[in-house]
């Protein structure tokens, strides 16, 4: 069996599905391949997910922001589309200041 190149749009395709929402407990193993993939660290804690056409593309970790992400994909406006719901969401990413830094360390 041949290999096929990995070619997920093109102007003559359909066009793709995209959603985003809070990842379900049972996502929890496809968020851990999706971080192996893009040689990261699984996220913690509550996490917004982009699914394409059902599958999980990019996450983001709700608490610390952190993104994980198909690294053999475009994925630069999934992650753009999850930062701004992640603030929707979860309110402004928490400033890493000078203030937080010396709170941090009282």
């Amino acid at each position: 069996m041949a290999a096929t190149p990995l070619h997920r749009w093109s102007p003559a395709s359909e066009p793709l599905t995209v959603a985003i929402r809070l990842a379900e407990r049972d996502e929890a193993a496809a968020l851990r391949r999706l971080a192996a993939l893009d040689d990261q660290r699984p996220l913690e804690g509550p996490v917004l997910v982009a699914l394409v056409d059902g599958e999980p593309e990019a996450a983001i970790s709700l608490h610390t922001r952190r993104v994980i992400a198909n690294p053999f994909l475009s994925t630069r406006d999934l992650v753009q589309l999850l930062r701004v719901r992640a603030e929707h969401v979860a309110g402004p990413e928490p400033r890493r200041g000078r203030h937080t830094l010396l709170r941090r360390a009282a």
